[in-house]
């Protein structure tokens, strides 16, 4: 039995070669987008508590990522999450509800108090989720997503 968990991740830049095409697996196989190694690695995220990684601890390291939440400082008192992402397998189980709780906690803490991102505008199930967390979309994004149709979402960030 898995004993999945979250935690703190690296930088992208320094993920393995082994990890970073774990995480382009994830985002083609749940997301449909592709992406390049080098995008990955280049994306912004420094090492905080809004820099997630879902790892089942039983597994002998090097641990097989199956999941990311990546986020960013992005302006004021704001942050972004560039990725949040969760192998299908492990959807509906409340992983993502724990990571955005442990997101939450360490934005507040660190003084943000309003979180951003982009959804695609087919992904409804994302959508509600990010609604219960009072997210509302803010505007559409042409072009944003290779596949199509994006929303820019933005609220507040609560802590339990």
């Amino acid at each position: 039995m898995a004993n999945l968990h979250w935690i703190e991740g690296i930088e992208p830049l320094n993920l393995t070669p082994q990890h970073c095409q774990q995480v382009l697996t994830l985002f083609l196989n749940e997301t449909g987008e592709v992406y390049s190694p080098a995008s990955v690695r280049h994306l912004p995220i420094p090492s905080w508590g809004g820099n997630l990684v879902l790892v089942d601890l039983e597994e002998n390291e090097p641990r097989t990522i199956q999941g990311v939440l990546w986020a960013t400082p992005f302006k004021d008192d704001i942050v972004r999450i560039a990725a949040f992402v969760i192998a299908s397998d492990h959807q509906d189980k409340g992983m993502g509800g724990a990571a955005w709780r442990l997101f939450s906690k360490a934005a507040f803490e660190k003084g943000y108090r309003q979180v951003q991102l982009e959804v695609k505008a087919e992904n409804t199930a994302a959508q509600r989720f990010y609604i219960r967390r009072f997210l509302e979309i803010k505007l559409p994004l042409e072009g944003y997503y290779q596949s199509g149709l994006g929303y820019m979402m933005r609220g507040p960030i609560s802590v339990d």
